[in-house]
């Protein structure tokens, strides 16, 4: 649905470190509305033929201003939220996120302990390359991302690159395990990302995917399709197409692996409630922290986005977001946010076609 010609948007939109581990829940538990307490008050990419590394020069570091943020140079446009760090915090918020999704690891992959070469593509802020290098400290693990914004401090077998996860990658080695995470609004040809994988992964080796959706869900109708919220994530939905992204592409997984000659897939399906209106005291501190990492990161997500493909003014967005998260802060309604078909990875491992019975 696209925006009105007097500039006025029609809301209603149709297309729609630890915690105690006696709680923990299976990934794909579905969850459970927690009616006994009072919740209420709980407070990667673009279009170059090539990849070569590039070095942190003024065509990397010049970074894109607009509408009060900053956006990556490499590659200029082609990711749609913001470097700055503001957005950093909020990526290592969703890192906690994953780690306690995943009982408080940091993959679910059966990989050995002693692989020699890992790969995070799409690495943020790096703290998932980090802390994958201090628990295993005999593997060298890369971090590609657009945006140089890593720690210099990091462990001696970890290094990043900035790099281009869309055009093709050209590697000095094939790696034991590649990991992406949370490249969902910057993706447009999975196909080719798994290509890629697949030719750049060692034979035994694994790749592990995790993602979400968009639009946000809420199956037991206490959020009508009104709700502000869920309106807002169909607009998300709606410029990330106009992007040519598909922001339910997790839904396609398995199928564009399977295509692609990966074999010993592994799906796994989950949602994060948004806010600790589920039972459980994981699902609860989950619930907090995604509606931490969605609240904080409304502006981000958005302002591109919608500016961009949507045609809506600054101050336009900036409204919007107030009336979503002021709703959101005072409705008690039971929304989610949909794990991709992988959330606790979607696993894969590749053996040589020579090999193969």
């Amino acid at each position: 649905m696209a925006e009105s010609g007097d500039g006025e948007h029609d809301h209603d939109v149709e297309e729609h470190d630890e915690l105690d581990r006696v709680d923990q829940i299976p990934v794909g538990h579905e969850l459970e509305v927690d009616s006994s307490s009072d919740t209420d008050n709980d407070s990667a990419i673009g279009d170059d033929t090539s990849s070569l590394t590039t070095s942190i020069s003024t065509s990397v570091t010049d970074y894109r201003h607009e509408n009060g943020r900053r956006y990556h140079a490499y590659h200029d446009g082609a990711y749609y939220l913001p470097n700055d760090e503001i957005e950093a915090e909020r990526l290592d918020l969703q890192h906690a996120v994953w780690r306690m999704t995943l009982n408080g690891n940091l993959y679910a992959s059966p990989i050995e302990p002693d692989i020699k070469h890992c790969l995070d593509v799409g690495t943020g802020t790096g703290i998932w390359a980090i802390e994958f290098a201090e628990e295993h400290p005999n593997t060298q693990v890369t971090g590609t991302d657009l945006s140089p914004i890593q720690p210099s401090f990091v462990p001696p077998n970890c290094s990043f690159m900035v790099d281009n996860c869309e055009a093709e990658w050209v590697f000095d080695k094939k790696f034991d395990f590649i990991h992406a995470r949370m490249l969902v609004l910057g993706m447009h040809d999975w196909p080719n990302f798994f290509r890629q994988c697949w030719e750049n992964v060692l034979p035994g080796g694994w790749v592990e995917v995790q993602e979400v959706q968009f639009p946000l869900r809420c199956d037991d109708d206490s959020a009508g399709p009104n709700s502000a919220l869920l309106s807002w994530s169909t607009f998300i939905q709606l410029a990330a197409r106009k992007a040519g992204i598909e922001s339910t592409s997790s839904l396609h997984f398995v199928k564009q692996l399977q295509d692609q000659g990966f074999i010993n897939i592994k799906e796994e399906t989950s949602q994060w409630a948004i806010g600790p209106w589920p039972k459980g005291k994981v699902q609860k501190a989950i619930g907090r922290y995604t509606l931490e990492n969605i609240l904080s990161g409304l502006q981000g997500i958005s302002m591109a986005l919608l500016t961009r493909h949507l045609g809506w003014s600054k101050e336009e967005v900036e409204v919007y977001l107030v009336d979503s998260k002021s709703s959101t802060s005072l409705e008690k309604k039971h929304m989610t946010n949909p794990g991709s078909q992988c959330i606790a990875g979607l696993f894969t491992e590749l053996r040589s076609l020579m090999s193969q019975p």
